[in-house]
């Protein structure tokens, strides 16, 4: 999605999705729900050729593509209904913290957001998911340097069965279809546990990274 603004075209990627799906900073920080971020930040990085005028990275969100099935009082009122309607069809994922791009993704936010997992509070500030373009430079960095540890990886040659996990009750191999193929086995191979990161702790992180590896640069 696009809007232009005093010569320069702010882009939004959207992913649309029959299931459920959240945009985690957990998995963005280990490199694993980073696909629509390389969408974004190569546009941003390509776009300019293409479109003829620079672009900025509004954000990336994942969006409803099913009717939602309520479960609800037989009782419940045509408003309850449309409400919590409304309620599924709500987005997720990160946003450029712009008040007039917020307004052009949907009128009426984000003070009044239906759809866009943004608000304001009583001071006008704004809360939800979202991000500074400053934070965002630091996203794309990072994006980068998942990208290059991942080539480093297939250049090297490294196969080794080590899955994700998440929690006690989810793993990579929960669901994987594969598991016969690589016959991970506990007495051998090692699993790779995710820390569960919020987003003040990802942005710290980060916020960190980029200054340590300055701090080397400059010695």
């Amino acid at each position: 999605d696009a809007w232009e603004k005093d010569g320069k075209l702010y882009l939004r990627v959207v992913d649309y999705k029959t299931g459920k799906k959240e945009f985690k900073f957990t998995e963005v920080r280990y490199g694993i729900g980073i696909q629509m971020l390389l969408y974004l930040f190569t546009l941003q990085q390509q776009g300019e050729a293409y479109f003829d005028k620079p672009v900025v990275p509004a954000g990336v969100l994942y969006h409803p593509a099913k009717d939602p099935i309520l479960s609800m009082s037989r009782n419940s009122s045509d408003e309850a209904i449309a409400g919590r309607r409304l309620k599924e069809q709500k987005r997720n994922g990160l946003l450029l913290s712009d008040t007039e791009v917020l307004y052009a993704m949907e009128h009426g936010a984000p003070a009044e957001a239906v759809y866009l997992p943004v608000g304001c509070r009583k001071d006008g500030s704004l809360t939800g998911s979202l991000a500074s373009a400053e934070q965002l430079g630091r996203l794309s960095r990072h994006v980068e340097r998942v990208l290059r540890q991942i080539a480093g990886e297939i250049r090297r040659g490294n196969i080794s069965a080590d899955p994700c996990v998440f929690d006690a009750q989810k793993d990579a191999c929960t669901f994987c279809p594969y598991r016969a193929v690589c016959c991970f086995d506990q007495r051998y191979d090692k699993k790779r546990y995710m820390q569960k990161t919020d987003d003040k702790a990802f942005w710290q992180m980060l916020k960190e990274r980029e200054e340590e590896e300055h701090g080397h640069n400059a010695d």
